[in-house]
């Protein structure tokens, strides 16, 4: 509507309000101005609402970099934070301040306010956590809550929770009325930019900066639940995520420009869009009704439909980076801060649908309540001026009575015209009202007829249902009776087939005796035969065929095995077969007799092949068959083909054959008969020089046996005996020393072979060296990895002896497993570098003793040239051999004790000792433990912490860097009597060195060496004594991970270049919080460590700027 459309309705609309209290006039005035001031409100709020989609931005000069900015849940202030270290109320009406700045403690990274609108929690540089009354704008708590800043701040649904996100890496839980940790630390990979509690505050959301990691955590008990690789813009300050109002899902603003919508329970994305601009992600903000999205980019804000993910509304432009974002209750308003605060409608930027559902007349705009106010102000005071001037006038109330006298006179006019017509209608709807009873009293007669017909209709219905179902039931009846026939007819048939078969068998069983009467014997076999295939088991069930069949074919086998038997004396082989087949044809329970006389008879004028394929029709067994042919072939002499045909029975017959336990029997005395036999033959071949004869015995022998490596190697030497120059009667002799353990001699076999292969005038021989290596390089290259790392100096438990690095390596070289490996790795297929690995590490694996020195403890001069176990007796030399046997007894062979393995009188190597010290013992096997004034006989708690080993430097260290440690009393019993081999898996002990330390046992598990968490570990040093002043720095060399020159005699100059170095390659200035003597190296170094005795500072300096 244009502005002249919009002053004509006014003023047509004044007019109304003129008329409606002239015809009042009579009334009393207090009348009147009710209806003044009723008309003038409504005016004033339609004004309102068309002057307010033309609001324009506000622009508040919040100070020096607004970090953070947040609505009060009344809509009508804002708060903001930033580095002017204070946090200030605005109004949204017109921008101005209210109330006295709430002043933090340091700068202010975020701001956070409760959902009932009664608290506002700030996080501030340097790890504090204030909360403030909101209405009285008074300190109610404060806490330190981190180390570093806290980069986020949120305040749990129900406003009893805080939940931080720090520098410091981690998200903690607290209570807001007592400022108690309720949960964490939950550790994370970087700087955690944001920690969002869920709408119903059973989940937190957390990012972290850089790293491709955004997580959702049971705000109870801290449980990971989902951890989704997306990496978000760590400029982002106030915070790259937003939850949609269901907790279901989760809006995530990248670094690459897109927005990820998650499904809050998997990690899942399930949409994805990019932004408006080519820059990276900043910061994101929902509405409150969950429909639209605002998400920053540079200087610029954009808004995008959460369910159709497209862009609604234009890109708003701003002057100054949007580092924090906010969205007002009712969704009308955004606010966006960096430089300055910049406060915009958005009624005119977005579509009414995904605002707030307010009508104009319900609420008012807080930007336009000043403007609106205004103009009602204006048309009230109008309107009054123009009843007064026409109360006034005596003219104009004379025309006025007339007026109202016409208006009287039509109305009552008017009112006699709708009497009249409302008569005609009072006619009308009689009339209509009889017309209606008629038609209804006619549709009730139909009905009823219609309910007749269809109750008739039913009753016949169930007169044809009640019949269906006993025709239904007589049919089935039919159909079981004929069923019941039909088995039983089924069953007098077999009863009648089986009567029949048992009246067949014994005429054939009559015939069968006539037959063998007559002497017909081979008849009576066919007989026999066809009364065997088809007699069922019913027939069989008859006795007396049973016992008959049975006994009659013995009499047949042993009649037709005469005969044959008879004319082999004759020399009549065809007929001896004949007898013997048909005899065989008749399966007789024990075969083997008549099948040895039958295969020996093929065999005489037949091969192998022959005897088995005709033995086939014979209904037994192939394995029984196989054993007689090769038993008759080894009687006469044919000991290959005895072997051929026994491997062509492993290869031809199944596994399941029936016989498996007789055929495996069978098989294990054939092969070691067969073995025995042949190398006999072979040794007995070789004695009279018959090389080939020798050679093929002795393969018959490993045909049957491939693993005896005696034979294999008697062969090889019958190979190498034949032709010397050959290559493979050596490669062969190899295998079998190998094979036998003898590895020193089958490696000279390998050496002799591989210069028979360099040495041959054959080309395609020459050809074969390459695929032959020797595995002596790559296991001493293992070795020489393997000891890098290790002590220079290491005790031989064996031996009692010191080793350096060179006889560290030899040690390797002189056990049997070096030339097993060297032996078994011949050829690069067979090199197996992993398993040299795992054999040189297990050899080499170290025991390192950790105690408090005494008096006279061995030192290197005193055994480089002797033995540990020959030192003369006393208590020093007495612990240290106790230390080696009780190594050698754990299966170790090698061991460390800093008083003799390091040279003291050698500046280079006690430099090189004090630095890798903290490796050596962090690579170790094991740590032996020795606890000085602990006696076995006291086994009660409490022993150890309270031990003088607890008090001194060097094994603060040694217990820091070690992973599997014994503790053993001073007479070498295990401390507490303690059966694990690993003592720090004792919640007994754990929690002894918790109290030893003073420090929490799950907190002291994440000290690693380096320069993080420096004043922890300054902490626990401070604690602990050495006898020497510069140790108690030199001992924390391995901690921090440094190297810098050793100087005794420098006193607490030690501490002082120690801490420096420190300071000057990381950022922690707690350092620098310390009170006491200052050193001699700087001013603002203390003297010693005791300074360090809290774990937190009672006060942190500033961070050293880069320019500092």
């Amino acid at each position: 509507m244009s502005f002249k459309a919009r002053q004509r309705t006014k003023k047509g609309e004044q007019m109304d309000a003129i008329n409606e209290a002239t015809t009042m006039k009579d009334n009393d005035s207090k009348t009147i101005q009710s209806v003044i001031l009723t008309r003038t409100q409504e005016l004033s709020e339609k004004s309102s609402a068309e002057e307010r989609k033309q609001a324009k931005p506000i622009e508040i000069d919040g100070g020096n970099y607004i970090r953070s900015v947040a609505f009060l849940v009344d809509g009508k202030h804002i708060v903001s934070g930033g580095e002017d270290r204070q946090i200030r109320g605005w109004r949204v009406e017109d921008g101005e301040e209210v109330g006295m700045p709430m002043e933090a403690p340091r700068p202010v990274m975020d701001i956070a306010v409760s959902r009932d609108g009664k608290w506002i929690v700030s996080g501030t540089k340097g790890g504090w956590v204030t909360v403030w009354n909101a209405e009285s704008r008074e300190k109610v708590t404060e806490f330190k809550g981190h180390h570093v800043s806290p980069l986020s701040v949120d305040v749990s649904p129900d406003g009893t929770r805080i939940a931080t996100g720090s520098q410091d890496k981690a998200v903690c839980v607290w209570s807001l009325s007592t400022g108690q940790q309720l949960l964490g630390p939950l550790k994370h990979d970087d700087w955690v930019v944001a920690a969002k509690f869920s709408p119903d505050g059973c989940l937190i959301a957390t990012a972290a900066k850089y790293r491709d990691s955004i997580r959702v955590y049971d705000s109870q008990n801290g449980h990971l639940l989902v951890n989704a690789p997306i990496q978000v813009n760590s400029n982002a300050l106030n915070k790259p995520l937003a939850w949609a109002s269901d907790a279901k899902k989760l809006f995530v603003l990248s670094y690459d420009g897109n927005i990820n919508c998650l499904d809050a329970s998997t990690g899942t994305t399930l949409s994805k869009w990019p932004i408006h601009t080519g820059q990276t992600g900043g910061c994101i903000a929902i509405a409150n009704n969950g429909m639209f999205i605002a998400a920053s980019a540079g200087w610029s804000v954009s808004f995008w439909n959460t369910t159709t993910h497209e862009q609604i509304g234009p890109v708003i432009e701003f002057t100054h980076d949007v580092w924090s974002m906010a969205i007002s209750v009712n969704d009308d308003l955004v606010i966006c801060g960096k430089k300055s605060i910049t406060l915009r409608s958005l009624c005119d930027i977005l579509p009414s649908d995904v605002i707030q559902d307010d009508s104009p007349d319900e609420q008012e705009h807080p930007i336009q309540l000043a403007k609106s106010q205004k103009n009602a102000d204006q048309e009230k005071d109008g309107l009054k001026q123009s009843l007064r001037a026409e109360e006034g006038s005596s003219s104009n109330n004379a025309r006025l009575e007339k007026n109202v006298k016409e208006l009287r006179n039509e109305l009552a006019e008017s009112e006699r015209a709708a009497n009249e017509q409302m008569d005609h209608l009072c006619e009308l709807i009689g009339s209509l009202r009889a017309d209606l009873e008629t038609q209804r009293m006619s549709s009730n007669n139909k009905i009823a007829h219609l309910q007749q017909q269809n109750q008739e209709l039913r009753v016949q219905l169930a007169d044809s249902r009640h019949k269906r179902d006993d025709t239904a039931n007589r049919v089935a009846h039919l159909e079981r009776i004929n069923q019941q026939l039909r088995v039983q007819l089924a069953e007098c048939q077999q009863k009648a087939d089986r009567l029949i078969r048992i009246i067949r068998a014994h005429e054939q069983k009559h015939h069968c005796e006539s037959l063998y009467a007559q002497g017909r014997i081979y008849d009576v076999v066919d007989t026999l035969r066809e009364i065997a295939n088809t007699v069922d088991e019913d027939a069989r069930a008859n006795k007396l065929i049973v016992d008959w069949l049975a006994e009659f074919m013995h009499r047949c086998v042993m009649m037709l095995e005469r005969v044959g038997d008879e004319e082999s004396n004759t020399d009549k082989r065809d007929e001896a077969l004949a007898a013997y087949s048909a005899a065989l044809l008749l399966n007789p329970s024990n075969p083997k007799s008549v099948l040895t006389k039958w295969a020996r008879m093929v065999l005489i004028g037949g091969s192998t092949d022959e005897a088995l394929s005709a033995a086939a029709k014979f209904k037994l067994p192939r394995v029984v068959v196989y054993r007689v042919i090769c038993d008759i072939l080894e009687g006469d002499g044919r000991i290959s083909e005895a072997i051929e045909c026994f491997q062509r029975m492993n290869n031809e017959l199944p596994e399941d054959t029936g016989m498996e336990d007789e055929r495996a029997q069978w098989e294990v005395e054939f092969r070691g008969h067969y073995v025995e036999k042949l190398e006999k033959l072979g040794d007995t071949a070789r004695d009279s020089t018959k090389h080939d004869e020798v050679i093929e015995y002795y393969s018959n022998a490993l045909s049957l046996d491939p693993t005896n490596h005696n034979i294999l190697l008697k062969r090889s030497n019958e190979l190498i005996e034949l032709d010397p120059s050959s290559h493979g009667g050596y490669e062969e002799k190899h295998t079998a020393l190998h094979g036998m353990g003898r590895h020193s001699e089958a490696f000279e076999a390998f050496n002799t072979m591989l210069s028979k292969l360099e040495q041959s005038p054959d080309p395609q021989i020459r050809e074969l060296r390459p695929q032959y290596v020797d595995a002596t390089s790559a296991i001493r290259k293992a070795v020489e990895k393997t000891i890098r790392d290790m002590p220079r100096v290491l005790i031989d438990t064996v031996t009692g002896r010191l080793y350096d690095k060179t006889q560290q390596a030899a040690a390797f070289e002189e056990l049997t497993i070096f030339d097993e490996l060297r032996s078994s790795m011949t050829t690069c297929t067979r090199l197996d570098d992993a398993r040299i690995q795992k054999e040189v590490e297990k050899f080499y694996r170290y025991v390192m003793l950790s105690h408090k020195w005494q008096p006279n403890e061995p030192t290197f001069q005193m055994v480089e040239n002797t033995s540990i176990y020959v030192l003369p007796v006393s208590l020093t030399n007495s612990k240290v051999q106790r230390f080696c046997e009780l190594v050698r007894y754990l299966e170790f062979q090698w061991a460390w004790s800093d008083t003799c393995c390091v040279n003291q009188l050698d500046k280079g190597v006690q430099q090189e000792s004090l630095v890798a010290m903290f490796r050596w013992y962090r690579g170790s096997s094991l740590i032996v433990v020795h606890l000085l004034g602990v006696l076995s006989g006291s086994q009660e708690v409490g022993h150890l912490w309270r031990s003088i080993w607890n008090t001194r430097g060097w094994t603060y260290q040694e217990y820091l860097a070690s992973e599997v440690v014994q503790f053993y009393t001073e007479d070498w019993k295990p401390y507490l009597g303690l059966d694990v081999f690993n003592h720090k898996e004792s919640t007994t002990i754990l929690s002894e060195m918790a109290q030893a330390m003073n420090f929490a046992t799950q907190e002291l598990a994440t000290l690693q060496p380096g320069l993080d968490k420096a004043r922890e570990k300054l902490y626990l040093a401070s604690m602990r004594q050495t006898t020497r002043e510069e140790d108690i720095a030199y001992s924390l060399f391995g901690i921090f991970n440094v190297a810098i020159p050793i100087i005794y005699g420098e006193g607490n100059q030690a501490v002082g270049r120690l801490l420096e170095h420190i300071l000057t390659r990381s950022d922690n200035v707690t350092l620098l919080a310390w009170t006491g003597h200052s050193g001699s190296h700087h001013s603002y170094l203390p003297a010693d460590l005791t300074v360090y005795n809290q774990i937190v500072p009672p006060h942190v300096p500033s961070p050293i700027e880069a320019a500092e």
